[in-house]
C-alpha cells in the first residue's frame, strides 16, 4: 500500500513538473495587454492587417484614418494596415464577423457617455484574431485638421453651435489603433495611449514611450 501511495505521489509530482514546463513564459508587458500567462497580446505574423472603414464614417474624416495608420507604420518600419472602404464586407454593427472594422456610431450606451471611443479585441492564446474600432459620435463632435469644421453623428455641426467642443479625429483614431494593435492605456508624458483626449488637442505624434512599446511586437 505504501509503495502504491508513493508511486501515486511521484506520478502527481511528475505531472505537475511537466505541466509547469509547458506553461508559457511571462514577458515584459511593453505597454501591451497580457493574457493569463503574462504573454503580450498582438497580431504576431498576420501583418498587414485588414481594416475596413464602415459607411457610417463621414468622408471628411476618413483621411485622418490613413494618416494615423501611417504614423504607426512609420515607427514600426513596416506596413501594418491594409485599409479599405468596402463596408459591404462588414456587419451592420460591430460584432464577431471575422472582419476588422472602424465604425462611427450615433448610438452609444447611456452609462458610457464619457467614452470617446472603444476598441474591442478578440484573441486566442497570445494572438489577436479580430478587432473593431468604435467611435462615439452620439456624444462628441470631431474635426480633421481644421478645428472650426466639426462633424457629429448628423453630419457637419452648424456654425451656430459655437458651444460644441471639437476633438481631433486623427488623435482619437491613433489612440484606438494602438488598442487595435494590442496596446493598453498608459499615462506617461505625451503618450498617445493616455486614457483621455482633451478637446482641441492634436496629439497625433507618438511619444518615445509609444515608439518603444510598439517595437516589442512590430518593429522591423
Amino acid at each position: 500500500m505504501q509503495l502504491k501511495r508513493f508511486l501515486s505521489i511521484l506520478g502527481l509530482l511528475l505531472f505537475v513538473m511537466i505541466m509547469s514546463s509547458c506553461k508559457p513564459k511571462s514577458q515584459d508587458d511593453c505597454g501591451f495587454v497580457q493574457n493569463i500567462y503574462g504573454q503580450r497580446i498582438s497580431w504576431k505574423t498576420k501583418l498587414p492587417l485588414s481594416l475596413i472603414i464602415h459607411s457610417s464614417v463621414p468622408a471628411e474624416l476618413r483621411p485622418a484614418i490613413y494618416r494615423a495608420a501611417k504614423t504607426w507604420e512609420t515607427n514600426a518600419g513596416t506596413k501594418v494596415f491594409e485599409i479599405s472602404d468596402d463596408s459591404s464586407a462588414l456587419s451592420a454593427s460591430p460584432g464577431r464577423d471575422k472582419k476588422n472594422g472602424i465604425y462611427f456610431l450615433s448610438d452609444w450606451e447611456s452609462d458610457r457617455k464619457s467614452e470617446q471611443g472603444r476598441t474591442n479585441v478578440l484573441w486566442a492564446g497570445d494572438e489577436i484574431q479580430e478587432a473593431d474600432i468604435r467611435i462615439n459620435a452620439a456624444n462628441f463632435s470631431y474635426y480633421d485638421q481644421n478645428p472650426k469644421v466639426l462633424t457629429g453623428s448628423y453630419g457637419l455641426v452648424t456654425a451656430q453651435r459655437t458651444t460644441a467642443d471639437g476633438y481631433s479625429f486623427e488623435a482619437l483614431v491613433l489612440h484606438e489603433m494602438g488598442h487595435f494593435l494590442g496596446l493598453k492605456h498608459r499615462e506617461d508624458q505625451g503618450t498617445v495611449m493616455a486614457t483621455h483626449l482633451a478637446a482641441y488637442t492634436n496629439r497625433i505624434q507618438l511619444a518615445a514611450t509609444d515608439e518603444k512599446d510598439i517595437s516589442c511586437e512590430y518593429k522591423k
